[in-house]
Order: C-alpha cells, then sequence, then structure tokens
C-alpha cells in the first residue's frame, strides 16, 4: 500500500512553468506590430482548428479546440496564423536551458512548460516565491516571454497551481493547504481526470475533487477501474509522492490494440491504424525526436504474428507521414494475407534528434508536424478524444 504520510518538514519545493499563450507571444516577439491583438494561431483552412489564442482574443469567446471558422465569426478583427513549429522549438530549447540555470533537475513536459526541482535552494535564490519571480523576470529578459508559475511540494499540486497564476504570476500552495485547496475544484481540474472519466464520476454526483476524495471505494472502482480508483482519490487530496526524473528516451515507440473479435474488415483495421498512429504520433513528439521509420505488427486468429516496416524519405514525427507509412504495410499485408486480425499495432524506430530534411517533393515539409502539434496541444487541453484528423 501506498504511504500517505507526508513529512511537512522535509517537503519538497516543485515548480510547474508554463509559457502563458506560448505560440502566440513567440510570434507577437518576431512582430511587434501584433502586440495588443487579437491572434488566433491554427488551421486556417475552412476546416482548420485553433490551437491557441491570445487573451484578446479569448474575450470574444475564441478558445482552443474551436472551428476556425467559428473563431472567425466571434472575432472577425483577429489576425489569423498558422504557426511556425519550427520557430517554436528553437525558442523553447532557449526555455529550458534558462531553467536548467536554476536547477539541475528540469523535466520539460512540452515545447512551453516544465517541471523543476527546487528543493533546497532557499540559499542560492531565498523563498519558493522570491525564486519563481527571479524565474519569471530571467525568462521575460532573455526571451521576452510572460511565464507563471506554480509551487507545491509535487508535481500535482504544482501543476494545479499554475493554473491560478496565469496569466503572468505566481501561486504556491504548501501541503498541508492541498486538500483544501483542491476540494472545491471540478473533477477535470485533476491532472488524468478525462472527459470519460468526467462522465463516469457525473453519473455518481461527484463533481468536485472533494468529493471524489471522500466518495465510496466501491463505486469508484467499478467507475474508474479497480486498480485507479485509490490511486485517483490520493491525489483528489493532493497527495503525490511520485519522484521528478526525466523519462530515459526510448530506441522506439509503439501501440498495439487487441480486438474482443477477430476483425477482417479494412475500414475498421484502418480506423485502429489511424488511432495507434496518433498515439505514436503524440508520444514521439513529447520525446522531442524524430523517427527515420514505421512498422506494423499484425496477429492473426491463429496467433501467427508478423511484422513490417519501411524507413522514411527523411526523419519525421508527423501523424499523417506515421499513418501513411503504417497504412501501405497494411494494405500488401493484406494482400498476402486475407485472414481476420486478432491484434494491430504501431511502432516507430530510429529515434533521434535530427532536424527536420526538406523534401523536394513535398511542397510544404512541415505541414504535418506542425499540424500534429497543433493537435497535440488541444489534446493536452481538452483530452484526447476532443479533436480527430478527419478520414485519410
Amino acid at each position: 500500500m501506498p504511504d500517505d504520510s507526508i513529512n511537512f518538514d522535509k517537503e519538497r519545493v516543485i515548480f510547474h512553468i508554463d509559457l502563458d499563450a506560448f505560440y502566440v507571444e513567440v510570434e507577437r516577439q518576431n512582430d511587434p506590430n501584433l502586440r495588443g491583438k487579437a491572434v488566433v494561431i491554427g488551421g486556417t483552412g475552412p476546416r482548420g482548428v485553433v490551437a491557441t489564442a491570445s487573451y484578446e482574443a479569448r474575450k470574444f469567446g475564441v478558445h482552443s479546440a474551436m472551428a476556425t471558422a467559428v473563431a472567425r465569426r466571434l472575432c472577425p478583427t483577429a489576425i489569423f496564423m498558422r504557426g511556425n513549429h519550427e520557430l517554436y522549438r528553437n525558442v523553447s530549447k532557449k526555455f529550458m536551458n534558462i531553467l536548467r540555470e536554476y536547477s539541475p533537475n528540469v523535466v520539460p513536459v512540452s515545447v512551453d512548460e516544465a517541471y523543476l526541482d527546487m528543493t533546497g535552494t532557499e540559499r542560492l535564490y531565498g523563498e519558493p516565491i522570491d525564486a519563481a519571480d527571479t524565474i519569471r523576470k530571467a525568462v521575460r529578459d532573455a526571451l521576452g516571454l510572460p511565464a507563471s508559475i506554480g509551487i507545491g511540494p509535487s508535481k500535482l499540486v504544482a501543476k494545479v497551481s499554475s493554473e491560478h497564476a496565469k496569466p503572468d504570476g505566481v501561486f504556491q500552495v504548501r501541503q498541508q493547504e492541498a486538500e483544501a485547496f483542491f476540494a472545491p475544484q471540478p473533477v477535470r481540474n485533476l491532472p488524468g481526470i478525462g472527459p470519460k472519466a468526467g462522465e463516469a464520476l457525473a453519473k455518481l454526483q461527484i463533481s468536485t475533487l472533494g468529493e471524489l476524495a471522500t466518495a465510496p471505494i466501491g463505486p469508484l472502482r467499478r467507475a474508474l477501474g479497480p486498480n485507479n480508483a485509490a490511486h485517483v482519490q490520493r491525489r483528489a487530496r493532493g497527495i503525490d509522492n511520485a519522484p521528478l526524473r526525466e523519462r530515459v528516451k526510448a530506441k522506439s515507440i509503439s501501440a498495439e490494440t487487441t480486438f474482443e473479435t477477430d476483425v477482417s474488415s479494412r475500414s475498421e483495421l484502418e480506423k485502429s491504424l489511424k488511432k495507434l498512429c496518433e498515439r505514436v504520433g503524440t508520444r514521439l513528439r513529447k520525446s522531442g525526436q524524430r523517427a527515420r521509420g514505421a512498422s506494423i505488427k499484425l496477429r492473426y486468429g491463429d496467433f501467427t504474428t508478423i511484422t513490417r516496416q519501411r524507413t522514411f524519405q527523411a526523419p519525421g514525427d508527423g501523424d499523417q507521414l506515421i499513418y501513411d507509412t503504417a497504412h501501405a504495410l497494411l494494405v500488401t499485408a493484406m494482400r498476402q494475407r486475407g485472414d481476420a486480425i486478432r491484434l494491430i499495432g504501431v511502432g516507430v524506430s530510429g529515434l533521434g534528434e535530427q532536424a527536420a530534411q526538406l523534401s523536394l517533393l513535398d511542397q510544404n515539409p512541415m505541414a504535418d508536424s506542425d499540424t500534429s502539434e497543433a493537435i497535440d496541444t488541444i489534446r493536452d487541453r481538452f483530452g484526447s478524444e476532443s479533436i480527430s484528423r478527419g478520414s485519410v
């Protein structure tokens, strides 16, 4: 059983730092004429989706995951931009380097946010609030970007605190304050509670973290799963003893699914393949790497298992690139053997931090990567089922 006890005398000091309206603010550094204006970044075509919007645009009701066409109706005077994700990645590297000047333990989460372990740094930078202000000033001076910092005894509390620090502020919650701080908040404010879990809890008449923390464990197990209920309930009380450490970069990334009954329908297989490619692509981009090739894994009803792989023309990290390659492998495999499939998997390999190589055959070689990153941003904020690419 996990130890729920907390030693306040040895409380950790964890920062969660988030750059406010990151894409917009980077564009404003490139073009000062954008300052003070409503700016919307994302897909600009008729089927485009908003990735992020400036606070000026948000006042009109524009928000992430909204159709661009709707955003244009709400705020017709806004400046709509497709964005430059290669530029954002370069600025992100500078941002992370600044953070490493203040702590040896920096764990990036995405291009615009990271955790820092600031435990025991009081002699160097003063109290946590003062240290946070120092870091915010360093980021502002070096990059011209506003940052919000949440401070807590754990990743969980720091993350939730940073939402209360926005925009461009600092907010601290100590361990003895965490349960009371969490209690009135909606269950969806707890990291890890997505739309499906939120719906399951709503059916139990649970709408706040305080209600979740004190709910009978039996119904929670049925709603969230036997292995998740107790863990989620501890987190709803603001308890998180997970260590802060950067994940070791994998040599390959893969995902697979086993069907309840064997599937022979090509459309059903393509639908599953698409979801798997998106899962793999999201993990690939969050790792900060690109892949050199993709592979598929198929297991038939008789448990015969095959794998097929293909190298990309140039290293990449876009969902469409992964899907196109995996789909071609699937089509070939189905031609060779048309039996029903029990399991399907997708993987990428040859990972590295290679610079994107431009293909002479592609009129817009970064479009796939940029669109995929915009979708990642929306899913991070609204859940993995909030948006999906159209059928290929």
